[in-house]
């Protein structure tokens, strides 16, 4: 009984030691300007002896810094959000002076009522360094702009990407601008072979086109039409547009440009783009020429997209939602669900719930019809496993169920397809 009520009482020292220190740091921190590499922060500390004082002010500083955050210092983020105790106490005990690059002293310590003694410093911090020294300890992530392929590999799938031709109208398709212009055909063919060398998952165009024909997949006899339904049902996450410009001499050499841009497939929007001329050669081969330009700006323009892709690990992906009532439909979007809602309101109010932040658009809503143009999911559900498309789908076909209204999906790259029964 004695060697418990000890161990307790031990307990009870070490928590509350451990809690002094704690209290011991000051919260008044106050951020005078900052910018990547250095912040300049004025802060105040208090301690039992004066010669204390300005490293308390200073550790004050830190501590807010790690696990509080400070307005005006990486968007008042803490940049460590949960106290690890050995880097703490280490950092604490005798490295944070590595990251002061100095400071300044504002009057004396000045005792207080409490016998303590307080006073306030102004100190540059080194916060670039900083930050690169808790994402070498692994207590903070790299920035996103400044992730590697292979570390944005490690964290989401690179996207799965169709190479198409530049359109300068919308009355020739993809297979016409193709089959006609064997120069562009030759580009866009050096851009996917690219891709693939660099180990990123294509989708062949001309190639899902002919499986779509053969289906009968199209939903109208217009080129642009059915080009975009393409895109739609590839499977392809990014579709690159590829033009070329050639400028050929056999006399002075010839020169190609790849002229190439990113887009997401589900919205359409811009990922990234790249021009650049090649040297010039001798040599009136476009397919040496092309090889020549792929060579020189591909690796950087892959790089550009995983970026994108990159910032999605915190954002989450975007997806499209396509809801249509089956032929034999016993509900319209307008019926009540449980006597409360309509089935649109239904499908609305779960879609609310669980994009991330609530973000998403609805492009129309009639009776037979609902659609999502965008719609911004997790990149993680709740157990911190990735969220994708299906899964995605699969949950919200799971809630439809349980709401007692029986649907079938598909799901294409990107794009929901919902049918409710």
């Amino acid at each position: 009984m004695m060697k418990l009520r000890i161990l307790l009482l031990s307990l009870l020292v070490v928590y509350t030691i451990h809690f002094m220190a704690q209290e011991s740091y000051s919260n008044d921190v106050t951020c005078v300007k900052a910018d990547d590499n250095i912040a300049v922060i004025t802060a105040s500390g208090t301690a039992e002896k004066k010669k204390d004082v300005y490293n308390m002010a200073l550790k004050s500083i830190f501590n807010a810094i790690f696990l509080n955050g400070i307005d005006g210092v990486e968007n008042g983020q803490p940049l460590v959000g949960k106290e690890d105790s050995y880097f703490m106490n280490q950092f604490f005990s005798s490295r944070y002076m590595l990251f002061v690059k100095n400071y300044e002293t504002v009057g004396d310590p000045v005792r207080q009522s409490s016998k303590l003694y307080n006073g306030t410093v102004t100190a540059q911090i080194l916060l670039g360094a900083l930050k690169k020294d808790l994402i070498r300890n692994k207590l903070m992530t790299r920035p996103q702009e400044e992730m590697s392929m292979e570390e944005t590999r490690q964290q989401i799938a690179l996207p799965t990407i169709m190479v198409v031709p530049y359109k300068s109208n919308d009355r020739s398709s993809y297979a016409d601008i193709l089959k006609n212009d064997f120069d562009l055909r030759i580009a866009v063919s050096t851009v996917k072979e690219g891709f693939v060398k660099l180990g990123v998952k294509t989708v062949a165009a001309e190639g899902k086109q002919s499986g779509t024909l053969r289906a009968s997949e199209w939903e109208s006899k217009n080129a642009d039409s059915n080009d975009k339904q393409l895109l739609m049902n590839s499977g392809a996450d990014v579709y690159v547009i590829v033009d070329l410009q050639k400028d050929i001499s056999a006399a002075s050499g010839s020169r190609v440009s790849l002229i190439m841009t990113a887009r997401e497939t589900a919205t359409g929007v811009d990922l990234a783009s790249r021009k650049s001329w090649t040297n010039r050669f001798r040599t009136t081969d476009v397919d040496k020429l092309c090889a020549y330009a792929a060579q020189d700006v591909l690796d950087g323009f892959l790089k550009d997209i995983s970026k994108e892709f990159a910032r999605k690990v915190q954002q989450g992906n975007t997806v499209v939602l396509r809801v249509s009532l089956s032929d034999n439909a016993i509900n319209t979007m307008n019926s009540r669900i449980n006597g409360s809602t309509t089935l649109s309101a239904h499908i609305r109010n779960w879609v609310r719930k669980n994009a991330q932040g609530g973000r998403y658009h609805i492009q129309g809503a009639v009776d037979d019809s609902l659609i999502f143009d965008s719609i911004q999911i997790p990149a993680k559900d709740s157990d911190g496993l990735p969220m994708d498309c299906i899964t995605f789908a699969d949950n919200l076909v799971n809630y439809l169920n349980d709401s007692g209204i029986d649907s079938e999906h598909r799901v294409d790259g990107s794009t929901i397809y919902l049918t409710i029964q």
